[in-house]
């Protein structure tokens, strides 16, 4: 069975974009999927620029919004981008927040693994913020999408904080550094690297170039 790699953040309209784009190519196709939500670190900032040690200018991120909005349009993916000042004050509680940017919908992630539901709740953790504009670092936004994928909240918010869901969290971080990851989303096929929402249709040629007749 093929693998893939599969990182993301969840308050990424690229990653958004790339994942709906690459779940509906690979609609039944036999590969396996192994995604792996990370988190930026509070010493590593807040963006993922700050995390590959780079920044994005005012310029860049203005086009960077005017493309998603194109892609999603292109593609029939609903999509809400929030506006700057509201991305901004939500910056200053990450900031303030004891957890890393994306920690707590990650570490959710990983706590749903094994029920058979984690895919719903990866789906709605995108849709909290792509389209329903919720800031899923927030605690009540988490509990409502694993509500919404139907499962437990009191068991998923446990055992997101037990030592095995850290050891996950910190092995999908170090994989991502060690693949030299360039940006998110980015999906790792045996050792090849495929950085970006316009690279899902070459990801999806690779997998059909490797698969056996």
């Amino acid at each position: 069975m093929i693998e893939i790699d599969s990182y993301t953040i969840y308050h990424s309209p690229n990653a958004y974009i790339g994942i709906t784009l690459l779940n509906r190519a690979l609609s039944g196709t036999p590969v396996i999927v192994q995604r792996r939500p990370i988190c930026i670190p509070k010493e590593r900032g807040i963006m993922v620029a700050d995390l590959l040690g780079s920044k994005e200018s005012l310029v860049k991120g203005s086009y960077h919004r005017e493309d998603c909005i194109r892609w999603a349009e292109k593609f029939g993916i609903e999509l809400n981008l929030i506006a700057r000042d509201l991305f901004q004050e939500r910056a200053k509680r990450w900031i303030a927040s004891p957890l890393n940017r994306e920690e707590l919908p990650a570490r959710a992630y990983y706590a749903a693994l094994g029920s058979g539901k984690e895919s719903l709740l990866d789906q709605a953790l995108f849709r909290a913020a792509w389209v329903d504009g919720m800031d899923v670092n927030e605690e009540e936004v988490i509990k409502h999408c694993i509500s919404s994928s139907g499962l437990d909240c009191e068991h998923i918010l446990n055992r997101a904080f037990t030592m095995e869901i850290t050891q996950m969290l910190n092995h999908s971080m170090n994989l991502f550094t060690k693949a030299g990851c360039p940006g998110i989303p980015t999906w790792v096929i045996e050792g090849e690297r495929f950085w970006g929402k316009d690279r899902v249709d070459w990801l999806v040629e690779k997998v059909r170039s490797i698969l056996p007749i």
